[in-house]
């Protein structure tokens, strides 16, 4: 049973069959989580940030995967609209004020104006998972989901030692536990009711 940093590499070490790989399970466990952050959109990586708007960029957290949704409070809650950073360029106004579009542009969210007013924002986003290390043995990751953790430490060894059989199996695992992880993330509709007349 996979529930920490330790089972994981007896884990992999096991799957493999290898005993030589032992010094390079962090790189691919470290691998893994690089893949995880790219692909896995589950409620346990789901989170907000907020603060307060200045100038004309929003750095993005250190632990930003994806973008979700952003909201500025004015006297209602407004949503700008995202644009790609060449069309940003097309919409700049020297003029501050409550910003209409915006980009992501290296790091940060770039919008297409200066803020006339310090307005509170909250930032939706997918997070990366939390890495799993022999100091930070665990977790919430981990612990939902130990195949999809398992399985793509295979697929970076399997790429490691260049056995085509083991990427294509172990890929392909992979890529059922995800999509049948994020499916389960999503929010399902309720119950259909049929109304008389």
């Amino acid at each position: 049973m996979i529930t920490d940093y330790a089972s994981l590499k007896a884990a992999i070490a096991d799957f493999t069959h290898r005993a030589d790989l032992t010094s390079y399970l962090d790189d691919f466990i470290k691998l893994a989580e690089e893949r995880l952050a790219s692909d896995l959109r589950i409620r346990e990586l789901e989170t907000s940030e907020s603060g307060t708007l200045s100038g004309i960029t929003l750095a993005l957290p250190s632990d930003f995967a994806q973008f979700r949704r952003l909201t500025i409070k004015t006297t209602t809650h407004f949503t700008p609209e995202m644009i790609g950073a060449d069309g940003l360029k097309t919409k700049y106004q020297t003029a501050a004020g409550l910003p209409m579009f915006f980009a992501l542009v290296g790091s940060n969210i770039e919008f297409n104006r200066s803020v006339d007013a310090a307005y509170d924002y909250t930032l939706d986003y997918w997070k990366k998972p939390v890495a799993i290390t022999s100091g930070n043995t665990t977790s919430s990751v981990l612990t939902a989901y130990p195949g999809i953790y398992l399985y793509a430490c295979l697929v970076e060894a399997a790429w490691f030692t260049k056995n085509d059989q083991d990427i294509t199996r172990y890929s392909a695992k992979y890529s059922e536990l995800v999509n049948f992880a994020n499916l389960r993330g999503r929010p399902q509709a309720g119950p259909m009711r049929v109304v008389n007349g």
